[in-house]
């Protein structure tokens, strides 16, 4: 099926292949597109594109809605897969999942540029040196909505196994209700900073230094081997379970050790000044 629609916010650019996708994409700055995923929700990206990525694909589209469409195995040459220079506007992407993706080249990322914000998209595979997201001119991206429970259908998911000098974002990004399941150890001797908003890291914490910027109620629920420069400056409440914190290891300053117990103990919660959320019953009160 060729591209249909006028590729404005009413009448967005319906693909469904990823040559059209692609040719929607890197459009216009004012262009809205929309994957159909009526007939096929999950796409194989080795039977698509032989060879993989080989070069950047200039991300000039103002909103792509990826209609709940599964990509599979990403993979590729080209330093920057997606790449965005342009600082005057805000590109949306939403409902699109990139899983089991495989990033061997240790230069730039995944993501490459500024102003992106990513809403209900779940990303998962392999990073060996590099960025995710790798920042231009200091540009910034925003992953958001979802609930810290990690429930919630809406929310932004990662799923990451790191080596290498690998780091999810190369500069200071928003995660907004954002779950995170990270694997592996990263070299990088730099700070991953991050702005968690009512977020959650379970798995392993691959970096030695992190830092937390952001704000509200977050958690970090993974097991931690290493502690170089840790900080919290959020201004809101960062627990740290203590069950999976090495034995040589202490609760860095700045953020507040719980046992697994007390993580699903709400008076405990309650008593180190973190409000745990409560689902109301259906229907309403």
């Amino acid at each position: 099926m060729s591209i249909s629609g006028t590729g404005t916010q009413a009448d967005p650019y319906i693909v469904d292949t990823w040559a059209d996708l692609v040719t929607a994409v890197e459009t216009s700055k004012t262009t809205y597109v929309k994957v159909d995923t009526s007939t096929v929700a999950t796409w194989d990206f080795a039977k698509m594109v032989e060879g993989g990525l080989t070069t950047s694909i200039n991300w000039i589209a103002a909103e792509v809605d990826g209609n709940g469409l599964t990509i599979k195995g990403l993979f590729g040459t080209a330093a920057r897969w997606f790449s965005k220079s342009d600082a005057t506007y805000q590109a949306v992407v939403k409902n699109l999942n990139l899983l089991d993706m495989s990033k061997t080249t240790v230069t730039t990322g995944v993501f490459y540029g500024r102003s992106f914000e990513f809403r209900n998209c779940k990303f998962s595979g392999v990073i060996e040196g590099g960025n995710f997201f790798e920042s231009y001119s200091s540009g910034v991206a925003t992953f958001t909505t979802g609930g810290i429970d990690g429930n919630d259908p809406r929310g932004c998911a990662f799923a990451f196994n790191f080596s290498g000098d690998a780091r999810l974002t190369s500069v200071a990004c928003t995660f907004n209700h954002c779950n995170m399941n990270f694997d592996g150890t990263s070299t990088n001797t730099s700070t991953q900073e991050m702005k968690m908003y009512e977020s959650k890291i379970s798995g392993k914490m691959p970096w030695a230094s992190f830092k937390n910027s952001g704000g509200g109620q977050n958690v970090i629920d993974a097991e931690i081997d290493t502690i170089g420069t840790w900080s919290n400056t959020s201004g809101g409440v960062t627990l740290i379970n203590t069950d999976k914190l090495a034995s040589s290891l202490t609760v860095p300053s700045g953020f507040t050790g719980v046992t697994s117990t007390q993580m699903l103990d709400a008076d405990a919660l309650e008593a180190v000044g973190f409000i745990a959320e409560t689902e109301e019953p259906e229907g309403g009160e």
